[in-house]
């Protein structure tokens, strides 16, 4: 599977066009209803300062699709890569068996946006979800957690065959908690969740995975989440230039149909 790599630099521009069906009836009124299937995602990604490396990896994907002919997988940064970020109860989400799952929980922003999870098991439980990525991009997962008992929550990302894990202590005050990293393992999908210890209750909200090193403000996802399965490029040319020695820029366009 091809994927844009994780070069990212601001500002860039992202621009959404959609658009909507008008039907004139006999009697000359009309009826208005969005277009989904027209809906488009449009990024220009300006580049200063790369590194031959980097210049190297976006040329080698525009080769790969031979330009706009092709498609890859582009991670937004700028977005939530998990789907349903406040409803657990939503399919993408894997939650094992003996993990309860409680929504309509307060949240450190005042609304009933947080869940609580109760573990009844005598193992450790997770909800975790998949996110369509490669397992050896950079990532940075976010979760808000607090509990009156004062768990233990890990904050876990998994492959077929690596795991790597962030174990922390909740305490009764809402905190975000924040887990950065890559996996070794080059594998399509990597695996993000939430895990509980045995007997364990926490209240979570506001999980997050971004295509970045660090934690970014919080967005809150539906169905439509930072993942984009059939990115291409909107030119047949790179518009590259070297800016000095071992140094490249340019501007990159890239579009995606939802």
């Amino acid at each position: 599977m091809l994927y844009y790599p994780p070069v990212m630099q601001y500002p860039s521009a992202r621009r959404t066009s959609m658009r909507t069906v008008v039907n004139a009836l006999a009697d000359g009124s009309t009826v208005r209803a969005g277009d989904s299937g027209a809906r488009r995602m449009r990024w220009e990604l300006r580049y200063s300062g790369l590194t031959v490396a980097e210049w190297q990896a976006i040329e080698q994907l525009f080769q790969a699709t031979q330009g706009r002919a092709g498609s890859f997988t582009f991670l937004d940064p700028a977005e939530n890569l998990l789907g349903w970020s406040e409803d657990l109860s939503n399919g993408v989400w894997r939650v094992d068996p003996l993990l309860q799952v409680t929504g309509g929980i307060g949240d450190p922003r005042g609304g009933t946006g947080a869940a609580l999870l109760t573990n009844t098991a005598q193992a450790a439980q997770r909800v975790s979800q998949t996110v369509a990525g490669a397992s050896w991009f950079y990532y940075c997962f976010s979760v808000w957690v607090r509990s009156d008992a004062g768990t233990v929550v890990s904050l876990v990302h998994s492959g077929l065959t690596e795991e790597a894990r962030l174990a922390f202590t909740a305490g009764s005050a809402w905190v975000r908690v924040v887990k950065s990293g890559a996996l070794v393992s080059h594998e399509d999908g990597i695996r993000f969740g939430i895990e509980v210890p045995a007997g364990g209750r926490v209240q979570i909200f506001g999980p997050q995975v971004e295509a970045q090193l660090a934690a970014g403000g919080y967005k809150k996802t539906a169905d439509r989440a930072g993942v984009y399965g059939k990115a291409r490029f909107d030119e047949d040319r790179l518009r590259g230039v070297a800016e000095g020695v071992g140094r490249f820029g340019g501007v990159v366009r890239v579009v995606s149909g939802f």
